[in-house]
């Protein structure tokens, strides 16, 4: 005698269960949290980095939103208290390679192949993702002092990831399953592809380069994200942030406070390599300002969501917009001859034009307001 075949439903987690998951998520969130502020505190891009997380945060969120609506035309949308809680700890995981010093990333990285190669699968590294980020934390490591090396800067979000899953304290293990892969997913593919493509591209033409195709071809794999909105928002975000000169808070009785944006971010990194002398970094401003205006161009190619799509163009405007202010003959000359003051210390030269630049988006964002507001 045969019997019919049953199928047996998935088991629906329990509330008590959930609420366990997202009392253990908002614990790591907070220890995430705790650790970029320890990074972050001694680095002269503090504010910026610190801007871009609340920027992501906040445009996530509003992107989103905006697919739920999309995906659910009439119907009542929100955001989850766990979904909130997974976009902040990925607001918080998502650049954290790039800011480890040094010394704590040598204890990290096991010298054993056999223990990486178990991390990687975890991680559900490709191989050619595996190599980038050996090749990265190996050029890292050979620099006379720390610093920078495009090639680690490359690898920096699988870095990100790779230190979820090995610096115990902060507890990732702990977290649920499901959440560890989201995030994972989120955090891996947020990467900026052509900005790394491009700069791969340019290594793996010099003699001696240790880059491959591979490489050149997983840095960014956003396919990988197919069909999960919430890690699709977090990339459009992400890149979405660098079309945009940044906010202003509103004090009542006190100045506004500026918040820079990823556009003023992207330009203070050109002016930083060009002072500190980083090889193949802008001559001067105008370098500066061309190679903003091409990631612009880029960002606006690489939008996941059909929200951002649809408001992509606006903001590339926008952010041309800005970039040419800052071609005026008059704002350029000052913040030209301030880039190229040999005489005077890297540091003194960095804040000089850092300070005009951000007195120029200040002014930027205010008339911005004006206008829209119908201010004369």
């Amino acid at each position: 005698m045969t019997h019919p075949l049953t199928t047996v439903p998935p088991a629906v987690p329990s509330d008590r269960s959930l609420a366990v998951s997202l009392r253990m998520l908002r614990a790591f969130v907070g220890r995430v949290e705790q650790r970029v502020h320890q990074y972050l505190e001694p680095r002269s891009d503090n504010e910026e980095q610190t801007d871009h997380l609340r920027h992501v945060a906040d445009r996530t969120r509003w992107l989103y939103y905006g697919e739920l609506q999309r995906n659910n035309p009439g119907a009542s949308v929100r955001i989850s208290e766990h979904e909130d809680a997974l976009i902040q700890a990925c607001v918080f995981s998502h650049d954290i390679g790039k800011w480890i010093p040094r010394p704590e990333l040598h204890v990290l990285v096991s010298p054993d192949p056999e223990t990486l190669q178990r991390i990687f699968s975890e991680l559900r590294f490709s191989a050619h993702q595996s190599e980038l980020f050996q090749l990265g934390v190996r050029k890292r490591f050979a620099l006379p002092q720390d610093g920078y090396t495009p090639e680690y800067d490359s690898a920096h979000h699988l870095v990100s990831a790779y230190m979820l899953a090995t610096d115990e304290p902060l507890g990732f293990h702990h977290l649920t399953q499901a959440n560890q892969t989201q995030l994972i997913t989120m955090i891996v593919g947020h990467q900026f592809g052509s900005y790394f493509k491009e700069s791969l591209l340019n290594l793996s033409l010099r003699a001696g380069s240790e880059v491959t195709t591979g490489m050149l071809m997983d840095v960014s794999r956003p396919d990988r994200m197919e069909g999960d909105p919430l890690a699709c928002a977090f990339h459009d975000a992400d890149i979405s942030d660098l079309l945009f000169v940044g906010s202003l808070e509103r004090r009542p009785n006190r100045e506004d406070l500026y918040h820079i944006g990823g556009l003023v971010k992207i330009l203070m990194i050109n002016v930083t390599n060009r002072i500190n002398g980083v090889p193949n970094a802008p001559a001067d401003l105008e370098g500066c300002l061309r190679s903003c205006q091409a990631t612009v161009q880029s960002a606006c190619k690489e939008f996941i969501t059909e929200t951002a799509v649809e408001h992509g163009y606006q903001w590339r405007r926008e952010a041309l917009r800005f970039l040419g202010l800052l071609r005026e003959k008059t704002v350029f000359d000052k913040i030209n001859a301030a880039l190229l003051d040999e005489g005077r210390p890297s540091q003194d030269r960095l804040r000089a034009v850092r300070s005009l630049v951000r007195l120029q988006a200040r002014d930027f964002l205010t008339r911005a307001e004006e206008e829209l507001n119908g201010v004369p």
